[in-house]
């Protein structure tokens, strides 16, 4: 059970802790029964996503390197890390998840945040859940609390960005806001009162990492977007807060942010503030691969008689470059990369930015023959979908060259990320089954996509991590 708010603390509490709080009310009283069923539908939707990108970044060597660090801290407990099958405390699972869940860039995008919820709200579920044999109800609505809060977190961090149009834009990545929805998770499932989910609200914002993030697009490294970090953060500042220590007011309390948290509850941004990717890399390179799709959907398109491509985006696309990478992480921080990838495989996954791949003669060579350009109104589009404008969108235009002199272009392709055309369940089970193949047994993954089906009357939704682990296949073997 919880350990109680002390009452010296809450009786001298700060003028701030009087107000009333949208958030933390949001956080403690949410039930089940209170979920609209179209937002558990698009919770487990984006479950069966991030399990799918943990499979696929489990062999990373950011994963591997997450998971052996957890094994040294953590080497005890009752969660489980998909990435070497270990059963570890519950924080060591949640941090080695969360960083092979971002590792190769297939995971799910938010609105408002500039980046990945899932890869830190479910792991940090998911290892909740394991320690406190939750049901499956019960982790559905755990996860819809953490992504409700990533969304309004995402919108306070970075409330000033969508103004900024220049070189010197910048925003906090994932973890910086990521910490505050992790910490309500926890909150909610220990069933903590209000006046401790304010306090572990305050310390998980007030202790949440900084994360340049464009400083991580122009010299790319395994930190990424530090969704380690930010489930790890969130963990201890509502161990925190049931132990006692105290925050500052969060965001969410605070009157100019009042707008983004007082709808909890009634608006429900997950239906329609979720975009789920098919290509592993930036999601500001999908407007082109996009373009390319259609290309080669068009025409014959051999790699070996393109002679020259120029890509048309917007400035953060092109601020990701056109130079060799060395790593994975740079092949995904990387534009020219996964467009030479796709004129020769016809695919991006996880496999076209592994480090294995890197030096491939084809995609190389095609790199080198990729331009990029900023037009103004593609710029123009690009803020506006910042800000929702129906107008905006994430566009490209691609131009072939052949070396027969034929000139092939895709014309404007957008990319409208919120809301998302949306996917069927279907096709997130087919993108489940692509990224589980080879990396688990494949028996498993019909009765894995069979059991997250049937989730919600699962009375104990660990035993599906249990059976996850016990069918992974070696990262050695990978």
């Amino acid at each position: 059970m919880s350990a109680p708010f002390r009452d010296d603390l809450r009786s001298a509490g700060p003028a701030w802790m009087r107000g009333d709080s949208p958030a933390a009310d949001f956080i403690t009283e949410l039930t089940w029964e209170q979920v609209p069923r179209e937002v558990i539908d698009r919770a487990v939707m984006c479950l069966i996503d991030t399990l799918a990108a943990m499979l696929a970044g489990r062999a990373s060597a950011s994963a591997r390197a997450a998971d052996d660090l957890a094994r040294a801290w953590w080497p005890a407990g009752p969660a489980t890390s998909i990435v070497s099958g270990s059963t570890l405390g519950t924080g060591g699972a949640a941090f080695a998840n969360a960083v092979a869940a971002n590792a190769v860039d297939i995971d799910d995008c938010g609105i408002y945040t500039w980046g990945h919820p899932g890869a830190q709200v479910v792991p940090t579920a998911l290892a909740l859940a394991e320690e406190l044999r939750l049901s499956g109800r019960e982790l559905i609505t755990a996860i819809v609390v953490g992504y409700e809060i990533a969304f309004r977190a995402g919108r306070c961090v970075n409330h000033e960005q969508s103004a900024v149009h220049s070189a010197e834009r910048t925003y906090r990545a994932c973890g910086s806001w990521g910490a505050v929805a992790c910490a309500a998770i926890a909150c909610h499932v220990h069933g903590l009162d209000e006046a401790t989910t304010r306090h572990a609200l305050g310390i998980a914002e007030y202790d949440s990492p900084d994360l340049p993030m464009m400083r991580a697009i122009d010299t790319p490294g395994m930190v990424k977007h530090g969704v380690g970090f930010g489930a790890l953060t969130g963990l201890l500042s509502a161990d925190l807060a049931r132990r006692g220590f105290t925050g500052i007011e969060p965001s969410l309390d605070q009157e100019r942010f009042a707008p983004y948290a007082e709808d909890l509850g009634s608006d429900y941004y997950l239906p329609r503030g979720i975009t789920w990717k098919r290509y592993s890399s930036c999601a500001w390179t999908h407007p082109a691969l996009l373009a390319v799709e259609k290309l080669r959907t068009e025409h014959p398109l051999p790699h070996a008689s393109v002679a020259r491509v120029v890509v048309e985006t917007y400035p953060d696309a092109a601020r990701l470059g056109t130079r060799l990478p060395r790593t994975t992480e740079e092949a995904q921080f990387n534009l020219a990369w996964p467009v030479a990838a796709m004129l020769v495989d016809g695919r991006v996954g996880p496999e076209q930015v592994a480090d294995a791949r890197l030096g491939s003669p084809e995609i190389i060579e095609l790199c080198r023959r990729i331009d990029v350009v900023v037009t103004d109104d593609l710029t123009r589009r690009y803020y506006l979908s910042e800000v929702n404008d129906p107008e905006g969108s994430d566009s490209a235009v691609v131009t072939v060259t052949l070396t027969d002199g034929t000139v092939l272009s895709s014309g404007r392709v957008d990319h409208v990320l919120y809301p998302e055309p949306g996917w069927t369940l279907d096709e997130m089970r087919d993108k489940f089954t692509w990224l589980a193949t080879g990396r688990l047994e494949p028996a498993s993954v019909p009765r894995l996509l069979a059991a997250l089906a049937d989730l919600e009357s699962a009375d104990d939704s660990s035993v599906l991590v249990r059976d996850l682990a016990s069918s992974l296949i070696p990262v050695g073997a990978l």
